[in-house]
């Protein structure tokens, strides 16, 4: 190769050199930019939208209870007792044993359920698993891999 031709390999190389170096400077500086948005959106997460998310939740399920207590169970329950009273009468025996059954099955299903049990359990265990696949995809999408881009070889 003429001389001319080799210092402008030399210039084209070192220019390339220093322009992977910028480039590595910036990959470095884009991965702590989103492992410091990582940490500020699991402190949102934690601060904000869970609170947000847990009240809501008890909302819906106190008023998911309220309802199937005041409007379904009554109603499965004088089914229940219209449906003995039914068989009661078919057999002769007369309906008040019926509305007898009715209103206990009325009431045992209208009592007040305990407050702490195995659902409640159940449902803080599948909010904390979704919690947790939920921070498993954002660690996953944001995470800075430096395996991305391959080094050329200088020998």
């Amino acid at each position: 190769m003429g001389r001319k031709k080799l210092s402008e390999a030399e210039r084209l190389r070192a220019e390339t050199e220093r322009l992977l170096h910028v480039q590595r400077e910036v990959l470095q500086h884009a991965g702590s930019v989103v492992r410091d948005a990582s940490r500020e959106l699991g402190r949102y997460a934690h601060d904000e939208a869970y609170p947000r998310v847990a009240a809501g939740a008890r909302q819906a399920a106190s008023s998911t209870r309220h309802k199937i207590i005041d409007e379904v169970l009554p109603g499965v329950a004088s089914v229940i007792g219209s449906t003995l009273a039914a068989v009661d009468n078919a057999r002769g025996t007369g309906a008040r044993k019926g509305s007898t059954a009715a209103t206990a099955a009325l009431a045992a299903l209208t009592k007040a359920p305990k407050k702490g049990g195995a659902g409640k359990v159940i449902g803080l265990g599948l909010v904390f698993a979704a919690a947790l696949g939920v921070g498993y995809v954002l660690w996953q999408t944001f995470r800075a891999d430096d395996e991305l881009w391959v080094e050329e070889d200088t020998e």
